[in-house]
């Protein structure tokens, strides 16, 4: 038999190549940056959460009343001085009437009409009342003008409002004007009713 030779080829072994330096560092820099970026966050919230030092004083100072009771003491003075004061002020104040009013307007851009009806009254400083009576006599028309005036113009949400304090100030300030002096101190509705139809 004849001996074969098998003859050997030779075999590649696959050569890695080298690793990227580049890459690597890239990856090491984005771990850095999101990592800054969370710390950063962190350092923001903190300081947006932390009291500041005016905070932090009022705080203490409030801590250091509430133990020895001073602030108790000194809001109960408070408020008995402000009470005393208004109900001083209350006392000097008188109610004068400015009438009975009934207001229809027509609004032709909605094609509503809104009827208004209120008693208005006015406070005065008791020493002041003669003088008020005496202006509201010689200057009524000009007053219910203002007063009527002011009604006209007024919107719905004005109308609507709880207190109705625009109308109020724009009525106190109208009727003072009118009166040439600031006698009226406060403007009253003792009924107020408004229908939009």
């Amino acid at each position: 038999m004849a001996e074969e030779t098998v003859e050997e080829q030779p075999v590649e072994v696959p050569v890695e190549a080298p690793p990227r330096k580049g890459r690597g560092i890239f990856r090491i820099i984005k771990a850095v940056a999101f990592v800054t970026v969370i710390v950063v966050v962190q350092i923001v919230a903190a300081s947006m959460l932390a009291p500041s030092a005016h905070d932090t004083e009022k705080l203490a100072h409030d801590l250091a009343a509430a133990t020895t009771g001073h602030a108790a003491e000194a809001a109960d003075d408070h408020s008995k001085d402000a009470k005393e004061e208004h109900a001083a002020h209350d006392e000097n104040l008188c109610e004068v009437e400015l009438g009975t009013y009934n207001i229809t307007r027509f609004n032709p851009a909605t094609n509503t009409t809104l009827a208004v009806d209120f008693e208005l009254f006015g406070t005065v400083l008791a020493d002041d009342k003669a003088t008020f009576e005496h202006h509201f006599e010689s200057s009524n028309a000009r007053i219910k003008e203002q007063i009527t005036l002011t009604m006209h113009s007024a919107e719905s949400a004005d109308l609507t409002d709880a207190g109705l304090g625009l109308i109020k100030r724009q009525i106190l300030e109208k009727t003072n004007r009118a009166l040439g002096q600031p006698l009226l101190k406060e403007v009253l509705f003792a009924k107020f009713n408004f229908v939009e139809r």
